[in-house]
């Protein structure tokens, strides 16, 4: 389904970038590549010193330059900037999983026109094989806010929401690193309505020296969990989720 560009498009992709110059070509390929195109595609670059700028000018891509004050903050700005109905955050090193994508997930919400968010499925990669389609077990696959308080299913690599989501409710926290999306599941989780897209969204690049699975960030990632529980759980949900965080990593 080929559908041209309107004032007001159905999606805004945000990507945010510094320095992605080995993976944002593949990214922006795979947003050429889809076939449904009423949709914008936005770039905060977090003033790369790389060739990061270059390719992407080669591109129908906003651009804004932006000093580099946290992903929560550039996401924040493409926010703002943005003017779709839904919004969806596609990483530089990641890419959509097929051409299909956004003309799958259109219909799939012109269909369900009641939800304000939805999550699909990502295809996790090590850059040559297959790692994993998450979330794979059923439980994970629909609305389920208890659990959400005790795990985060919900990968935003496949989570499109809509612009009046943020504006009714806040964008996203800038004092976090990388809990920002859990965090934000949270707040809106109970008083929106949502569910799963049975969608395999975005190839999603599993990296060793990513901050939310670099060995050097862990303290910092525990602590912001902790924060979060401590805003959204009840004392007896904390120790419950406390058990749940401990036995895993038995």
């Amino acid at each position: 389904m080929v559908q041209a560009k309107s004032v007001t498009p159905f999606f805004s992709i945000i990507t945010c970038t510094k320095n992605s110059e080995k993976f944002i070509d593949t990214c922006l390929k795979s947003v050429k590549a889809q076939t449904f195109r009423d949709f914008e595609h936005i770039i905060i670059d977090g003033h790369s010193t790389d060739a990061t700028l270059e390719i992407a000018s080669r591109t129908n891509a906003i651009i804004i330059s932006a000093e580099p004050r946290g992903i929560a903050h550039a996401m924040n700005l493409g926010i703002a900037r943005a003017c779709g109905q839904y919004l969806y955050f596609l990483n530089s090193d990641d890419s959509f999983y097929n051409f299909d994508v956004l003309s799958q997930v259109h219909d799939y919400l012109l269909e369900h026109s009641d939800l304000h968010w939805a999550y699909g499925k990502i295809h996790e990669t090590d850059g040559v094989h297959t790692i994993g389609f998450p979330p794979k077990r059923k439980v994970f696959q629909g609305k389920h806010p208890t659990i959400l308080k005790f795990y985060n299913y919900i990968p935003h690599q496949a989570t499109f929401i809509k612009k009046t989501v943020f504006a009714k409710y806040g964008k996203f926290d800038e004092s976090l690193r990388t809990m920002l999306d859990p965090e934000y599941w949270l707040r809106i989780a109970p008083h929106t309505a949502w569910d799963y897209l049975p969608i395999v969204v975005a190839n999603y690049l599993v990296r060793s020296d990513a901050q939310s699975v670099d060995e050097s960030n862990k303290l910092a990632n525990s602590k912001e969990l902790k924060v979060i529980r401590a805003k959204y759980l009840s004392y007896l949900e904390r120790l419950i989720a406390n058990v749940i965080t401990w036995i895993s990593k038995l």
